[in-house]
């Protein structure tokens, strides 16, 4: 039995042949070292470091958060992919560490590449609930059991329903492509006319220059037009764009702009 709590030594000798930094390469030798009885003052001596170092290295390695921790160490630049991806840089981390198959040919990939969006390899499921539905039965945004229920309501389209995003789609396209009329006008991030509130999961938002920091890390709104959903399930709340909150962030809709020239 090692002295590493969390992580399997055996899953950081697999990242060994990974990593591609000397600063990586010493983390993980260092916590392979510790997992196998030797003693954090000792290993600050082989790798020249402090004993501080060595201690922080094992917990960041021997928890949760390895993969970002290797992200990290391989000099992919969280809070710039972050800013990107219009994502707190935690929910960055955290997708690092949800990361299924192959993680370690994704952070290579940001690793050695230029600073990019977040993105998945696999269709997300979301789900939808439009505002006004909301509104008319009482419900509220911060109810836990919110689709649970508009599930038991027996609501349809275009009040509630569920489609699939794939990779590369944003969830307007999808939308659309499943049928659905919603509203936009730019389709490039610079309008609120397609605002929605993500009540579970998290959507990138690449491209977007319209909605403030608190719009987005307050309350929960990202643009549909250029969202890319990067969890497996996502749950919205759709029409906030016609809120008085985004009132000011509208443009004229091609419907809108089509109805006032008959």
């Amino acid at each position: 039995m090692g002295q590493l709590e969390r992580v399997d030594a055996d899953r950081l000798r697999a990242w060994l042949s990974e990593v591609r930094s000397a600063e990586a390469t010493a983390a993980l030798m260092t916590a392979v070292a510790y997992d196998r009885g030797i003693g954090t003052a000792e290993l600050a001596s082989w790798y020249d470091r402090s004993e501080e170092w060595v201690e922080e290295t094992i917990t960041a390695l021997d928890s949760p958060g390895l993969v970002s921790t290797v992200a990290r160490l391989e000099g992919v630049d969280i809070g710039a992919v972050a800013a990107e991806s219009n994502l707190a840089p935690a929910t960055v981390r955290d997708w690092f560490d949800d990361l299924g198959d192959e993680p370690a040919d994704v952070v290579r990939r940001y690793a050695e590449g230029s600073v990019e969006p977040v993105r998945t390899g696999s269709p997300s499921t979301v789900y939808h609930l439009d505002r006004d539905a909301l509104t008319e039965h009482g419900w509220s945004l911060d109810d836990e059991d919110l689709f649970e229920k508009a599930a038991d309501a027996d609501l349809d389209l275009p009040e509630y329903g569920r489609f699939l995003v794939e990779p590369g789609e944003s969830i307007l396209e999808a939308a659309e492509r499943g049928g659905r009329s919603w509203p936009y006008a730019c389709r490039g991030g610079a309008c609120s006319n397609c605002a929605v509130v993500v009540v579970k999961g998290d959507v990138a938002m690449p491209g977007q220059s319209i909605l403030s920091d608190e719009q987005i890390r307050g309350a929960n709104a990202r643009l549909s037009c250029v969202g890319v959903p990067i969890t497996d399930e996502v749950k919205i709340v759709t029409g906030i764009g016609d809120t008085e909150a985004f009132a000011d962030l509208r443009l004229p809709s091609p419907t809108e702009e089509t109805e006032a020239s008959d």
